[in-house]
């Protein structure tokens, strides 16, 4: 009979399942009481409750009630403090041992996994739920097991049909990875629901990344109705889909061809299709026409908005910075200037814990434009998310001023900004993960 709560020792160095194997019998703690409502009893007894999956710890029997309890936290009933005790004196029958037979249901998945691997192999435990889909990142030394684990993933996430594992880098041109199927179905078209919004997309041929759902939301704080977004590299629509919604005009462009055929049906399945325009081209094309002659267009027509153009192609987006000093003409960037687009460029940053990511990320964009960031036209620097140990995910919010445009030191002048953006740059305004900070007058000055 086991006396640790954990698999039998016999299931180490399994690689196909077998959960019969996981079947083995434990003696805990417990505790017997009369017949009584035990709702009364619950806030004394739930510190001391066995917590195991799909078993109820306390069960009603033909004489009585008999509580379950964790043996890492009772062995002999003085281990219950005197004042539950005194709670309890006339409500008890015994305190005793009680023998359970536990199952593969009730071992949680690394229960399961820290068993089967060999002591010395790491068990996963991080993954990304994409609708049906679970995806993993196995590392080497696990790939012998990966189907056992693909598997057990599969047994114990909630909803999962589908566990993928990624099997290369993603892909800088269709920003998609290789992937296998461990278990499940092999469908790879699945539909998620992030900040109320319903995608839908083929998981093995797109780029999604479930953990940037609160920087999707983030970003729209900077906008209003009335403004235009140009989203360069939009995917299948995490930012141009909420913004469309928001009554913004969106350009949203992909090279993707799949992402582009994606990113038109989630327009369709949430009803922003007159809000949002689609495109499938190179991103450095798009800018050099798409964008510059709506820009070029808008001021023509002295429309009223701002302009945003979002690069989230952190990988290599900074790259496409060298398009800014010959895109517009020295008397259109006059025009376009005399209120300036906004650019929010994302960016991976490698660097040791005692960097600053921010500050580096923004001397790369710095290095790259030819000029300074100064606190006049730098709107925020965001850290967005840890992607790795050393390495971070970083957005550079900044205007595109006249001096950004060609390339050139400015004299320190601030930009003319037109009251209807109701936007101004504060520099003092920081929290915990910007070096800059964007206010909206609307709000008091508050930060968004």
């Amino acid at each position: 009979m086991a006396s640790l709560l954990v698999p039998p020792v016999s299931v180490r160095g399994m690689t196909c399942l077998d959960r019969d194997a996981f079947v083995t019998a434990v003696e805990v703690p417990s505790l017997k009481l009369y017949k009584v409502t035990i709702s009364k009893f619950m806030p004394v007894l739930k510190k001391y409750l066995l917590k195991i999956r799909n078993l109820k710890p306390v069960q009603t029997v033909d004489d009585g009630i008999i509580i379950y309890l964790d043996p890492k936290v009772v062995t002999k009933f003085e281990d219950i403090t005197e004042t539950d005790r005194n709670l309890l004196k006339d409500q008890y029958k015994y305190f005793g041992k009680t023998q359970l037979t536990l199952k593969y249901e009730n071992w949680k998945s690394d229960d399961i996994l820290r068993s089967v691997l060999p002591e010395e192999i790491e068990v996963p435990t991080s993954f990304s739920q994409v609708g049906h889909i679970v995806h993993i990142n196995l590392r080497d030394t696990q790939l012998p097991y990966k189907n056992i684990i693909g598997q057990v993933f599969l047994d114990k996430i909630p909803n999962a049909r589908t566990v993928v594992n990624k099997i290369n880098t993603i892909d800088t041109t269709f920003r998609q990875f290789t992937m296998e199927i461990l278990a499940g179905d092999k469908d790879t078209v699945t539909t998620v629901k992030e900040n109320g919004i319903t995608y839908q997309f083929d998981f093995s041929q797109v780029y999604w990344n479930p953990r940037l759902s609160t920087e999707h939301m983030n970003l729209l704080t900077y906008m209003k109705a009335g403004d235009v977004l140009y989203d360069v590299f939009a995917g299948v629509g995490p930012f141009s889909i909420p913004a469309a919604r928001k009554k913004i005009k969106v350009l949203a462009n992909d090279l993707n061809p799949d992402s582009y055929k994606w990113l038109q049906k989630n327009a369709v399945i949430n009803k922003v299709k007159q809000n949002l325009q689609c495109f499938n081209m190179d991103g450095r094309d798009f800018l050099k026409s798409i964008i510059r002659n709506d820009i070029l267009n808008r001021r023509n027509d002295n429309a009223t908005g701002t302009e945003h153009i979002a690069m989230n192609l952190p990988a290599s987006a900074i790259e496409f910075l060298d398009v800014l000093p010959s895109w517009f003409t020295e008397q259109e960037i006059e025009k376009v200037c005399s209120k300036p687009p906004i650019m929010h460029l994302y960016c991976f940053v490698k660097c040791a814990k005692n960097e600053d990511a921010c500050a580096m990320a923004k001397s790369s964009v710095e290095q790259k434009l030819g000029c300074t960031l100064y606190s006049d036209f730098l709107i925020n620097v965001h850290n967005v998310r840890d992607v790795s140990p050393n390495k971070e995910m970083v957005r550079v919010s900044f205007l595109l001023t006249e001096s950004i445009l060609k390339g050139e030191e400015p004299a320190m002048k601030k930009p003319k900004i037109e009251d209807s953006t109701d936007t101004y740059v504060d520099f003092s305004g920081t929290n915990s993960n910007s070096c800059m900070s964007y206010r909206d007058k609307d709000n008091n000055g508050k930060k968004e």
